[in-house]
Order: C-alpha cells, then sequence, then structure tokens
C-alpha cells in the first residue's frame, strides 16, 4: 500500500528530474544565435530527426509509414511506426508544432516511467525508506561510463538509451515510454492472477509495448513469468488465472510486430533498408563497466531475492534472466533487447546495497555517488554540445527559410539534393525525400553518400540524378564547403541558401 504523502513526494521528485532533463534543450535554445535555429534535438540527433520525419508523415494525415531519407520511390506503404505517426497526428490536431508535442511526449513518458519505477520498488519491499533508495538508486544510477570516456572508450551507459531510464528520458521520447510500459507492465503482471483489473491492466500494456518497442516484450514475459515461478513454488500450486492473462497478453501483443517484420521484408526498399539497420549487443566488458557498481551489486541483490522468493523477487530475476539470453542470441538487433536492462538491475542492486548502508553508512553513500557521476556527465555533454554549437544541432537563418519555402511550395514526393548533413533536415522540416540522408534509412547509404558528396565536388553526373527523379537542389552552407553552386533555375535565395529547380 502507498500512502498519498508518498506519491506526493515521488511526484516532486520526478518533476524535478524531467526538469532537469531539460536543461541541455533550454540552453541549446538560449544560446543559438540570431542567424540559427536550434533544431530540437540533442542526443543522438540522427535519429532524433528520422522521429520528426516519420510524424512529419503523420501530420500530413497518414497512417502508412514510407522511407522518406532514400530517393526510391516506395513501392508501398504499411501502418508501421504507428507511435510516431501518432504523434504527427496529435501535432495535427492539437494545432501544435511537432517539436513540442515531441518533447511534450518525451516529458510525459518520463513522469510515466518515474512513477512506474516507484510502484516497482512498493512491490518489493515496504518500508518508505527503503522504497525511496531503491526508487534513486534505479532512476539516477548508472555504470563507469564516466571513467570510461576518460580513457577513450564509451560504455553504454554513455549511449545505449533504450537501457538505462535517466539516459532514455534525455534522449527520445518513444524509449521513456517504453520503459514506463515495462514498469507498469511489470506491476500489473505481479497482481493479474488475482485481480482482473490489473490483468487488463498488463494486456493493453504489453500491446501498446508492442506496437512501440516489441524488444521489451521478451525481457517482460520473462519478468511475470518468473514471478508466477517464485509464487508457484512459494504456495505449491499455479495461479492458472494469472497465467492466462499472460497468455491473452502475448496473444495480442505479438500479432503486430509479426505483421510488422513481415511488411519490412516483403518490401525491397525497406528490406535494403533492415539489411543496414544493424545494433549488435555490446560486448560483455562494456556491459560489466556500463552497469558498473549497480551491476555487481545486483550479484548481490539476485542472492538476496532468491533468498526471500517473494514474487516481485522472480519477477526482477526473470526479468534479468531474459534479457541476458536475449543479449547473447546473435541477432542482427541484438541490442535492442537491452531495453530497461538498468530497471531490473538497479531495483536488485536497491536490495543488495540496502544492508550494506546500513552497516556502513560511509561505503553505501560513496557508492550511490559513484552511480550517480555519469548521469552528470551526460547533462553536461549535452550542454557542452549547445554552448559549442555543435553543427548536427542547429540550422542557419538560410536553411531555416528554405526548408520552410520546400514544406510549403514542393510536392511531399518530390526528391531534393543536398549535402549529406542537410539531408537530415529536408525530410524532418520539409517532408521531402533526399538522396542521402541518414546512415541506416537512406538505401545504399554508404555508396549514396560518396556519390552525392561528389556532386558537390563538382563530379556532377545529371543522368545520375536523372535516374533518381531529383528536382530540386538546395544549396546552404554545409554545400557550400564542398563545392561551388549547381546549374538551374534560381527560385530562392535566403541569406546563405538557394533553392534551385532542375
Amino acid at each position: 500500500m502507498i500512502e498519498r504523502r508518498e506519491w506526493r513526494w515521488v511526484a516532486w521528485v520526478a518533476l524535478v528530474v524531467v526538469a532537469v532533463s531539460w536543461l541541455p534543450y533550454l540552453v541549446a535554445w538560449a544560446v543559438a544565435p540570431p542567424s540559427a535555429h536550434f533544431a530540437g534535438m540533442i542526443y543522438n540527433p540522427l535519429d532524433g530527426q528520422s522521429y520528426l520525419a516519420k510524424m512529419r508523415l503523420g501530420a500530413g494525415g497518414t497512417w502508412l509509414f514510407h522511407l522518406l531519407y532514400t530517393p526510391d520511390p516506395p513501392q508501398g506503404a504499411a501502418p508501421i511506426f504507428l507511435f510516431h505517426l501518432l504523434l504527427g497526428h496529435l501535432a495535427r490536431w492539437l494545432g501544435l508544432s511537432l517539436l513540442a508535442v515531441y518533447h511534450g511526449a518525451r516529458t510525459a513518458g518520463g513522469l510515466a516511467l518515474l512513477f512506474g519505477l516507484y510502484r516497482l520498488a512498493a512491490d518489493l519491499v515496504d518500508g518508505v525508506k527503503q522504497r525511496r533508495f531503491l526508487f534513486l538508486l534505479t532512476t539516477l544510477g548508472s555504470g563507469l561510463g564516466w571513467l570510461s570516456l576518460l580513457l577513450g572508450h564509451q560504455t553504454p551507459d554513455l549511449w545505449v538509451a533504450e537501457a538505462f531510464p535517466f539516459l532514455s528520458l534525455l534522449t527520445n521520447a518513444h524509449f521513456p515510454i517504453s520503459l514506463a510500459l515495462m514498469a507498469w507492465a511489470a506491476h500489473w503482471g505481479l497482481q493479474a492472477g488475482r485481480k482482473p483489473g490489473s490483468g487488463a491492466g498488463l494486456v493493453m500494456a504489453m500491446v501498446a509495448l508492442g506496437a512501440i518497442q516489441p524488444f521489451g516484450l521478451l525481457p517482460l514475459l520473462g519478468g511475470v513469468g518468473g514471478a508466477w515461478v517464485a509464487d508457484s513454488l512459494r504456495e505449491r500450486r499455479v495461479y492458472w488465472r494469472g497465467v492466462a492473462w499472460l497468455v491473452l497478453a502475448a496473444f495480442l501483443a505479438f500479432p503486430y510486430p509479426l505483421y510488422t517484420f513481415w511488411v519490412i521484408h516483403a518490401d525491397p526498399v525497406l528490406a535494403a533498408w533492415s539489411e543496414q539497420n544493424v545494433t549488435p549487443a555490446p560486448s560483455l566488458v562494456s556491459w560489466l563497466l556500463g552497469l558498473g557498481v549497480p551491476g555487481a551489486l545486483a550479484l548481490w541483490g539476485s542472492v538476496v531475492a532468491m533468498r526471500r522468493g517473494r514474487d516481485s523477487d522472480g519477477l526482477l530475476l526473470g526479468w534479468l534472466l531474459a534479457t541476458v539470453v536475449g543479449l547473447a542470441l546473435p541477432l542482427s538487433l541484438a541490442r535492442r533487447l537491452s531495453l530497461g536492462l538498468a530497471m531490473p538491475v538497479g531495483l536488485l542492486a536497491g536490495l543488495g546495497l540496502w544492508r550494506m548502508a546500513a552497516r556502513h553508512r560511509l561505503l553505501g553513500s560513496l557508492l550511490v555517488a559513484l552511480t550517480t557521476l555519469t548521469p552528470l556527465l551526460l547533462l553536461a555533454m549535452g550542454v557542452g554540445a549547445a554552448l559549442n554549437r555543435y553543427p548536427m544541432l542547429y540550422l542557419s537563418d538560410g536553411e531555416w527559410v528554405a526548408l520552410g519555402w520546400l514544406q510549403e511550395n514542393v510536392p511531399r514526393d518530390t526528391v531534393v539534393l543536398c549535402a549529406p548533413e542537410t539531408g537530415l533536415f529536408v525530410p524532418a522540416w520539409a517532408g521531402q525525400r533526399v538522396v542521402y540522408g541518414h546512415p541506416f534509412e537512406t538505401v545504399n547509404a554508404e555508396a549514396r553518400r560518396a556519390r552525392v558528396e561528389a556532386y558537390w565536388r563538382g563530379e556532377r553526373d545529371e543522368t545520375w540524378l536523372d535516374q533518381l527523379g531529383v528536382e530540386y537542389l538546395l544549396y546552404g552552407p554545409r554545400e557550400q564547403a564542398l563545392g561551388p553552386p549547381p546549374a538551374g533555375e534560381l527560385l530562392l535565395v535566403a541569406g546563405d541558401t538557394s533553392v534551385y529547380h532542375r
């Protein structure tokens, strides 16, 4: 039972954490010079702009996705990537900008995640102080990324955003929402055998998770399954009603991910994109450093959990085991199975550290302080990128005007040629396809990037552009850094950026 005053404390902490996650973004907006515009993304801007491009499809009124970062005409369009399409529709319905809706979703997802983490902590322990300890350690705790960066190596706690709650909140909208769904589904899974309402919550959360980040289904199934194994061993009977809820949830959650897999591999363009979209899991050594102190303490916490044998202990152990098994599989997308990994690790670490901290307060305080250094470093890195005006974070005033002109005057199915870096922004801010714009979402990406750079250096193969269906050329500061302006009908001059029609 969680009292109202506990929830008030959680609400205040959650608001502070989410407000802190806004700091790098607010700095980026504040320090933008008068001749530049912040493009809205700080952590992983490559993928961040691609999310805006997907949202722009939804804002145009469609529920069908096709690649915008490649000149290849879509062979077909399908209702996949529904989360970002939905955000685009929300922007259209509410009359808000894509960025406002995107960061609103990021904020809402972060709040839901933090409330869900506290709810899980309360399922594990009864004391309020211990609940808060587990909650804060899981929310803010991280590994040795701060140390590994000094040694020239980036451990997962610096870049695998899907695994770590605070980093996910900094990075995008769909990771914190996915982690929130996992946390709440885990809680409802503990209650599903006894409370029909919790069973319904489990089903809805898993279906939503399957639509947004289906890689979280395997760890979640392992966790809920582990809880019922612990319950069955302790009570010496099986709560078949809970098993039925889990089977129903899986039955309803998996069809859409399977449909998405089929669509991607049946479409030649999407299949070519999928072949490039490789995200292998980091090495074991990297994970050990990335989990750091919480990872080491989770080993002792696992012993504590096995000795106690509560349903919630079985949940964490099953969750962690399923994740470890998933990461060991030889899959091209194995890293995605780390979704939410730091949640069971952090909660188990809290179980182990609580007893140690009670006996050795100084040592316990030191270990907790070490776990917060990487989140502080991540904030500093984001603020530093903004203060140094990292080029991928900003658009010049001319580029901003030119993209707005393209959005208003050029059809969405048109192909635009620009520099590789500019190609990241055209689909996101104007909506047209580009020859090259993303290392994964541009088909035959490496070869096309090389051809695009060669074109702007002066090796101009107009026949190649004809084959790709290029009609417009954008020539701004990134193109000027590569070579001379193109030939064609000059349509717009906006400061340092021009638009040509072939």
